[in-house]
């Protein structure tokens, strides 16, 4: 574990963290933001782990919240698409935990992963979507500095509707 904070560890994402994924992935009260399809099962989540543990354009992180001396799993996030000739990469982040939800960890972690991909990603942006039903989410990409750089008008297919896609940015110089 590597620690963020007094109380806020990560660390790449292992095999024994999949439960914990699938388990959030599946949860309605979660993935009701996410644009998963649904249900998804060990088995797969399995695979896709195989394939991303080698895969540089991925950087798959977990997160855990130290309470006494217990680490408790708190989400998932990361980069995907790191573009290294471009210096860029998509930044997602999950807090699955429903316990510790609205407890200004989101910010937390947001923040170490714009740090993080600055600093040892060496990016030059950093970028991320988000749906038009995740209002905590973007006002949190909003405290944290991204700028909404477009709308992707009915993008997808989501639970029975269509939803607006959000599309946001941080520069490199707009933290500096």
């Amino acid at each position: 574990m590597i620690q963020i904070s007094n109380d806020l560890f990560y660390r790449k994402i292992e095999r024994s963290d999949l439960v914990h994924r699938v388990e959030w992935i599946n949860n309605p009260e979660i993935n009701s933001t996410l644009t998963f399809v649904t249900p998804v099962s060990l088995a797969s989540t399995e695979k896709w782990f195989e394939s991303t543990i080698t895969d540089n354009s991925k950087l798959n992180l977990s997160f855990f919240l130290k309470e006494n001396d217990e680490y408790i799993p708190l989400g998932f996030g990361g980069f995907i698409g790191i573009d290294r000739n471009n210096r860029r990469a998509e930044l997602f982040i999950t807090i699955g935990n429903t316990t510790y939800q609205g407890r200004g960890l989101g910010k937390k972690i947001v923040t170490f992963l714009i740090r993080f991909g600055f600093s040892d990603l060496n990016l030059r942006k950093i970028y991320l979507t988000t749906l038009e039903n995740n209002e905590r989410a973007k006002k949190l990409y909003e405290a944290c500095g991204f700028v909404q750089d477009g709308k992707l008008r009915q993008h997808f297919y989501h639970q029975g509707r269509y939803l607006d896609c959000y599309h946001m940015s941080l520069l490199r110089n707009d933290v500096e």
